[in-house]
């Protein structure tokens, strides 16, 4: 869908790739993704045989001040590069809500972190680094993008959700983006509940943005994190 044409001159550096790169797993051999159960009594039954947790968070999502569980899982089988190089296996991200019993799953996705089927890139999602969160309520994801031959561009996406009664919404989407070659950098903030978009410009090498702009946020509104589904090649403003 064409921007309306007051944001298409704040959003013209909007990397064209952005849509594209990365957007790992369309050509790879499918997986045969595990069936979560729809109650567990723990953690444990949370992952399936052959799988193991990569990463993990807990806090409370749905207001009941019980602690929910949000884990990233991962193959135990690595994928393989388009050049035949082993990578990291598939991954699925599961959301548990606590309650008297255990836990009740309310998500089980495989399409928010892409699978990894270039070497050259570095593996989007960094466990080790705090790439899954949960804060006041809301649940975060964060991916990044650097390659390490064949483009200079950077950038990372993080991804906040909270939970409306029925599914994971989006509630805010952060893009900070930037150029090896050039030291440009480009930054959207976009807050889905104010309906606003924050865009800076700048360089590597200053600390303060060289200009600010906010507008009112583009295209939809309301997306779900089906909607979003391959984070990398999610583009907030074609909604």
């Amino acid at each position: 869908m064409p921007l309306p044409s007051r944001t298409a001159a704040l959003l013209i550096f909007f990397p064209a790739f952005c849509g594209a790169a990365a957007a790992a797993g369309d050509d790879m051999p499918p997986v045969v993704y595990p069936v979560i159960a729809k109650a567990v009594a723990d953690r444990a039954e949370l992952v399936p045989a052959g799988w193991h947790v990569e990463a993990e968070a807990s806090g409370d999502l749905n207001g009941d001040r019980r602690p929910d569980l949000a884990l990233v899982l991962q193959s135990d089988i690595s994928d393989v590069s388009f050049n035949g190089e082993p990578t990291v296996g598939p991954r699925m991200l599961v959301v548990g809500f606590a309650s008297r019993k255990g836990l009740a799953p309310v998500v089980s996705h495989h399409r928010l972190i892409p699978r990894r089927d270039n070497a050259y890139v570095q593996d989007v999602f960094d466990a080790e680094n705090g790439a899954l969160s949960i804060d006041r309520g809301q649940l975060s994801v964060t991916l990044q993008f650097f390659a390490t031959a064949g483009g200079w561009d950077i950038f990372t996406k993080i991804y906040r959700f909270a939970w409306n009664g029925s599914a994971f919404q989006l509630v805010g989407f952060d893009y900070d983006y930037g150029h090896r070659a050039t030291g440009i950098t480009r930054h959207w903030i976009a807050d889905y509940k104010a309906g606003t978009l924050i865009f800076t410009t700048g360089r590597f090498s200053k600390d303060a943005p060289e200009s600010t702009k906010k507008s009112k946020l583009p295209g939809r509104r309301r997306i779900t994190l089906e909607q979003v589904g391959d984070g990398m090649a999610f583009d907030p403003f074609d909604k």
